[in-house]
């Protein structure tokens, strides 16, 4: 299986970094109380530094409001999913909890303050792609009805659909971690402002939250322009 990145999207994120992991045998099912903990860590770490008024103030999460007032996107309409997630940490006392495999992503997540989700690569079809949306697709949120897609958004897509809206705000159905969940394809989007510094770490806790965890042996990759595809 591949997953490419179009030059357009490099276009529009100069710099864009995209660390990756990959893995096979994954049990996702019940609850595993280190991840637990490492959530509540993590949540409960973000609560006690956060030194801003609000989410939309961190640096880090400002650069995604204005790459999106750049493509003509309202961030406070469309909040990317770090943003999202950071105003969550910050409203509530306790972490909420999906499963152990959404629950380590949120983590990270939280840890480096940039995008983080995965795929169920058994639900996907054909490539993983990166790229701008087309003339009449659609896309199914999760637990939503499908709508018609505007050509231009940047999303992940497989070889029948799109997998999110406005790259980093909504998932599909399509693709979504489950328990069932046993072939998995984690991914971070770190704008080239942030560094490849913080790509890499991100990388590496993907790597060690896959075998800590879960006693896997985890594919890692950074993605970026000069290496725009990888195959695992």
């Amino acid at each position: 299986m591949l997953f490419k990145v179009d030059d357009e999207v490099f276009d529009l994120f100069p710099g864009l970094y995209l660390p990756v992991a990959v893995a096979r045998g994954v049990d996702n099912r019940g609850e595993r109380e280190e991840v637990t903990a490492f959530l509540k860590q993590t949540w409960q770490g973000l609560r006690e530094s956060f030194d801003y008024p609000n989410a939309q103030s961190h640096p880090r999460i400002c650069l995604w409001r204005e790459a999106f007032r750049h493509m003509g996107i309202s961030g406070k309409r469309f909040r990317s999913s770090v943003e999202a997630l950071v105003r969550r940490a910050l409203k509530d006392d306790h972490p909420f909890s999906i499963n152990p495999l959404v629950d380590c992503y949120n983590a990270i997540s939280l840890k480096h303050l940039v995008p983080a989700g995965a795929f169920d690569l058994g639900a996907i079809t054909g490539d993983l792609t990166l790229r701008r949306t087309q003339e009449g697709e659609r896309f199914q949120e999760i637990g939503r009805e499908p709508v018609p897609v505007a050509a231009g958004e940047v999303a992940y897509a497989d070889a029948e659909t799109i997998l999110t809206r406005h790259f980093v705000w909504r998932q599909a159905e399509k693709g979504k971690i489950t328990s069932a969940t046993d072939y998995i394809f984690l991914v971070a989007e770190v704008l080239g402002e942030v560094g490849t510094e913080v790509a890499q770490a991100v990388a590496c806790d993907f790597g060690e939250v896959l075998v800590r965890f879960f006693g896997l042996q985890p594919q890692v990759f950074l993605v970026d322009q000069d290496r725009p595809q990888i195959e695992f």
